[in-house]
């Protein structure tokens, strides 16, 4: 017989960027006596440290995580391939906890684990060279305009400097068949509960800016030179390696990365909350 929906529930702490969601999910987890699933799309990757953030090995030694540091950048890693190994290990943990506290800043990663995910066009690799091949000649642009064209939503929504996700999301727009992607079946019935952090903007946009000032003393520049060689990667095309790109090409100067970084940072921020304010979760 399955535990009653009321004994089970996963604590959902969301919110954007620098907002302060490791330390309430720590804080959270010790409450309860259970454990961390992060739902961020780029702490799970090994390579990457400094410029995503991840919880310092103080706050992972309070609580036990899961995914972060789980695949490398050079593995296809996605939502639905999230979604099977978080659904599978939400089924682990409520063996033996009642609570489970879910933390991270990627919307899609949450609705794919909790919800499931909508269907989606398989890869159209004509498409995508051709649009690759535009994007080559044309610049970013040209994947912006064609994507607002056809979908004006999605656009508003999605990183408009990541031409990866771009040319994605033109791929699915422009679509006709479309597969889902089987994901394993909850054991437990469970509550949800939404927590969702927020701060008045002046104070998050300078606490994203020290945030970025305190990443490059921590060493983010050397970081991204040693990750440099696999720029081309998906993995790789995110905010706060992306801008080190032109710097290390010597199109524009190291104050100007550091800028980019910032200013990109709080464009997300903004994008997270957007999401999350017209997501039920």
């Amino acid at each position: 017989m399955k535990p009653s929906k009321s004994e089970k529930k996963i604590l959902l702490v969301v919110g954007p960027t620098a907002v302060g969601k490791t330390d309430k999910s720590i804080l959270l987890a010790q409450e309860h006596q259970c454990e961390i699933i992060s739902c961020d799309s780029r702490q799970i990757y090994k390579e990457l440290n400094i410029g995503v953030a991840k919880p310092d090995i103080n706050q992972l030694s309070l609580v036990k995580h899961h995914f972060i540091s789980h695949v490398s950048i050079h593995q296809n890693y996605d939502a639905g391939s999230f979604a099977i190994d978080g659904r599978n290990k939400i089924n682990e943990l409520f063996k033996h906890h009642n609570h489970i506290v879910v933390c991270g800043g990627t919307g899609l990663y949450a609705k794919a684990l909790l919800k499931g995910l909508d269907s989606l066009p398989s890869k159209n690799d004509t498409l995508r060279a051709e649009l690759d091949k535009n994007y080559q000649t044309n610049g970013i642009k040209y994947l912006q305009d064609k994507l607002s064209a056809l979908d004006e939503k999605k656009f508003a929504n999605i990183d408009q400097n990541n031409p990866q996700r771009l040319i994605r999301a033109i791929e699915i727009a422009s679509a006709e068949n479309t597969t889902s992607i089987e994901l394993p079946e909850f054991d437990f019935e469970f509550e949800i509960e939404t927590i969702l952090l927020d701060m008045d903007r002046p104070i998050l946009y300078e606490r994203i800016n020290k945030r970025v000032d305190q990443m490059v003393e921590q060493g983010l520049e050397n970081e991204a030179e040693l990750l440099y060689p696999h720029r081309v990667l998906n993995a790789l095309q995110t905010v706060g390696y992306k801008e080190w790109w032109p710097y290390i090409e010597k199109e524009y100067s190291r104050e100007a990365a550091i800028e980019k970084i910032k200013q990109h940072t709080r464009n997300y921020a903004k994008r997270q909350l957007t999401w999350y304010r017209n997501q039920v979760l």
